[in-house]
């Protein structure tokens, strides 16, 4: 008995309904792409995603890099960024 009880409690409990308007916040808050991650989606259309990953080439590049955070300026970045990394550098040989 002690089942139904619990099963017919489920069941019975009041529900509230909230509305959008109620959970929204006041301001309005766009998601911002880091420039890390533009970087890893280029190197994942380049292909090599996971190999700039395995040397620490995002962290490195995230530290490194301080201009605009498009995909232009960080296409335009990777040349100088490989020179000064050449561990990173080794694994993008022929892709970037």
């Amino acid at each position: 008995m002690n089942l139904w009880n619990k099963l017919t409690s489920l069941f019975s409990k009041k529900t509230t309904v909230v509305t959008a308007e109620e959970t929204a916040p006041a301001e309005t808050h766009t998601v911002k792409c880091s420039c890390s991650d533009v970087f890893v989606r280029v190197c994942a259309e380049a292909g090599i995603g996971k190999h700039v990953k395995k040397v620490n080439g995002v962290e490195l590049f995230d530290e490194w890099y301080d201009g605009p955070c498009d995909e232009e300026s960080v296409r335009a970045a990777i040349a100088g960024f490989k020179e000064e990394h050449p561990a990173v550098a080794a694994k993008m040989v022929g892709r970037l």
